[in-house]
């Protein structure tokens, strides 16, 4: 069966915008070829200066979780960011100042035809890069996923959601980042910052986005990948 690669990634670079905590990312000339003489082997490389929550990335649980041996992400078992995936289409339950709930989570797998399975992943599309990139409406225009829903899908034994904007949370309308705890009461991590998830919505398929093997960070860079069999 034919099989066709999406790319879930927001660009990582001079221009990403990223939460008002984090540096914005530098990508520096550190060897060009204009730098050897003509009868010489040359090069080009780069310095990559960046929040590691920077564009598309995966949190660890270390990231918010306090207790004692929270993992780093390096600590994190593979399995954690492959393997099959549900994207359900929320945004029209809701855009700013909006969290999904449980409720509307079940109403959008039932209109996808659609139903959870213990250890898959569940992305939430809202077309958020594309619709709002290079605006303010990026960073405080969106929706977010409800406490109670990290609570639903732990239940079910999802195993890491995603999001396509930079945080589950509303930030811009809180800062107690009750999201944020939820995950780490229920031992469910997340994907910040996916992007065109407009094409896997309403469907099921294999997902990749593996971390760097950082030591020691507490996230990480991806690139993200659907992989759907037409």
């Amino acid at each position: 069966m034919p099989r066709r690669l999406v790319d879930l990634s927001q660009p990582l670079g001079r221009q990403t915008q990223v939460h008002p905590f984090f540096n914005p990312p530098q990508i520096l000339r550190e060897l060009i070829h204009a730098d050897y003489a003509p009868e010489q082997p040359s090069f080009n490389a780069e310095l990559i200066i960046t929040s590691n929550h920077a564009a598309t990335h995966v949190d660890a649980f270390g990231h918010y979780d306090r207790s004692p041996g929270a993992e780093a992400i390096g600590e994190m078992p593979l399995e954690t960011f492959c393997g099959p995936a549900v994207c359900i289409d929320v945004r029209e339950y809701g855009g700013k100042g909006h969290l999904v709930t449980p409720s509307e989570v079940e109403d959008a797998l039932r209109k996808a035809g659609l139903a959870l399975e213990s250890e898959d992943m569940l992305l939430f599309c809202t077309d958020h890069y594309n619709r709002t990139a290079g605006t303010p409406a990026f960073l405080d225009g969106f929706s977010g996923v409800a406490p109670e829903t990290v609570s639903w899908m732990a239940e079910r034994g999802v195993k890491i959601f995603g999001v396509e904007t930079i945080s589950p949370d509303l930030v811009y309308e809180y800062d107690d980042y009750r999201t944020h705890r939820a995950c780490a009461q229920q031992r469910v991590t997340h994907y910040e910052n996916l992007n065109n998830l407009a094409e896997v919505a309403g469907r099921r398929f294999d997902f990749y986005g593996f971390p760097l093997r950082l030591e020691v960070a507490y996230g990480s860079p991806v690139r993200a990948v659907g992989v759907i069999e037409e």
